[in-house]
C-alpha cells in the first residue's frame, strides 16, 4: 500500500486561517477502514507490480465542462420572479462544522490502463479550534479487466460489475474512484459526529456509479437521527449560471439569503435524481451565488444562520470546504513523488512530444509547460 499521508502529520501552516490556527493534520481513526478498502489496498501493490517495465505516458492538462440551463426555465424565472428567504445570524446557535472533499489525478497512462491516485480530507471546526484529517493518497493501476473488481470492493460488493460499461476508463475512472471515496467518508462522518453541520462538495444528486442512489440515501437517512444537517455546495454547477442571473435581479433583500429552486431542478430532464431540497444561496455582500442542496431537520434559514455563525466565508463560500479542497488536491510535488515511486518500482515513464512546443517554441520561448 502506497500511503503518503504520514508526511502531513507534523506539518503546520505558515499562516493560520479563520478563528483558530490549524495545528494538526492527522489520520482519522476509522474502524474497519482497512477492511473496507482491503481489495483496493491489495490490488494497489499487485497492479503496480504487474506493469514493471511498461512505458506509460504522463498527462499534462485537464478539461472542465459547465452545463447550461434550458431557455424556457430562464424565461419562467424572469416572468414569475423569485422570493428570497432571509437568513438571520443573530439568534442562530453555534455548531460544529465538518467539511469533506476528495480529489483524484491520473499519474500516468498507457495503452491498456491508467495509474490513478485519490485522496480525501476532512476539516473539522469546533468553535475556536480547527483541524484536518487526511486520508490517502491511494495509488493504483487500473485496466479494463480489474476495474469492475475494484469498484465492487469499494462499494462493498453492492454494484453490478456490468454497470461499468456506461463509463470510459480513461475519462471517467478517476472521477468515479474519488466519488466513491468521498461517499464513504461522508458515511463515516455521519456515523461519527452528532448535532453537526456536514458540508459536502457538489450536490446531493444520485444515480451515477460514483453517486449510487442507495448510498446517497443511506447517508442522508443516517444523518437525521443523529441531529446532523447536510449542506452540499456546488462550485461549478448549472445553478452557477443562475447565480449571476438571480443576483442581478431586483430582490427586496440583502445577503445573506437563499432562493428556493427545487421546482426548477425537478423540471430538468436529468439522468440523476436529486435528493433533498435545492437552493441558490448568496451568503455575503459582494460574494457569489452558489447552488446548495440541503438534507436538513430544521428550516434552511436556521441551518444557514448557524453555519454563518460557526464558520468563516470567503466570497460567500464556507472556509472549511475551501480548506478541505486545498488539502486533498494534488500538487506538482505530489505528482513528482508518485511518479518517482513508479520509477523505483521499475516502471518506465515518458512524456509525449508536445506538437505545440515543437511548432511555437521559437515564438513562445522557454521549455514546454
Amino acid at each position: 500500500m502506497l500511503n503518503l499521508s504520514n508526511i502531513y502529520k507534523h506539518m503546520k501552516p505558515n499562516n493560520p486561517v479563520g478563528r483558530g490556527a490549524m495545528t494538526q493534520y492527522q489520520q482519522p481513526q476509522i474502524n474497519g477502514f482497512k477492511s473496507l478498502f482491503k481489495a483496493f489496498l491489495e490490488k494497489s501493490d499487485r497492479s503496480l507490480s504487474s506493469i514493471k517495465g511498461v512505458k506509460l505516458g504522463v498527462e499534462t492538462s485537464e478539461v472542465f465542462v459547465q452545463d447550461e440551463w434550458p431557455i424556457q426555465l430562464v424565461e419562467r424565472l424572469l416572468k414569475e420572479g423569485v422570493k428570497p428567504i432571509k437568513v438571520s445570524v443573530e439568534d442562530a446557535a453555534s455548531r460544529r462544522v465538518v467539511a469533506i472533499d476528495t480529489s483524484s489525478i491520473k499519474v500516468a497512462v498507457g495503452s491498456k490502463g491508467v495509474v490513478v491516485a485519490i485522496r480525501g480530507a476532512l476539516v473539522i471546526r469546533e468553535w475556536s479550534r480547527i483541524w484536518a484529517e487526511i486520508i490517502g493518497p491511494f495509488m493504483v493501476y487500473i485496466d479494463y479487466d480489474g476495474v469492475g473488481e475494484l469498484l465492487s470492493s469499494m462499494l462493498g460488493g453492492e454494484v453490478r460489475l456490468d454497470y461499468w460499461g456506461d463509463y470510459q476508463l480513461y475519462n471517467s475512472v478517476q472521477k468515479v474512484l474519488a466519488g466513491i471515496l468521498e461517499k464513504r467518508l461522508q458515511e463515516y462522518a455521519v456515523e461519527r459526529f452528532k448535532d453537526t453541520i456536514l458540508l459536502f462538495d457538489g450536490s446531493l444528486s444520485a444515480g451515477p456509479l460514483d453517486n449510487p442512489t442507495w448510498l446517497v440515501s443511506r447517508i442522508i437517512d443516517g444523518a437525521r437521527p443523529r441531529g446532523n444537517d447536510i449542506l452540499a455546495f456546488s462550485k461549478t454547477s448549472i445553478l452557477r449560471v443562475w447565480g449571476e442571473l438571480i443576483t442581478s435581479l431586483k430582490l427586496d433583500a440583502e445577503p445573506p439569503y437563499v432562493v428556493e429552486m427545487t421546482w426548477a431542478i425537478k423540471e430538468l430532464e436529468m439522468r440523476v435524481k436529486v435528493l433533498g431540497e435545492t437552493y441558490l444561496a448568496r451568503l455575503s455582500a459582494g460574494g457569489e451565488g452558489f447552488r446548495v442542496d440541503a438534507a436538513i431537520r430544521k428550516s434552511i434559514g436556521d441551518v444557514l444562520g448557524s453555519l454563518l455563525k460557526s464558520d468563516s466565508l470567503i466570497y460567500g463560500y464556507p472556509e472549511t470546504l475551501i480548506l478541505a479542497h486545498d488539502l486533498c488536491t494534488f500538487n506538482k510535488m505530489d505528482l513528482i513523488a508518485m511518479q518517482s515511486i513508479l520509477r523505483r518500482r521499475g516502471i518506465k515513464l515518458f512524456k509525449p512530444t508536445s506538437i505545440r512546443w515543437l511548432l511555437f517554441r521559437p515564438i513562445d520561448g522557454g521549455e514546454p509547460a
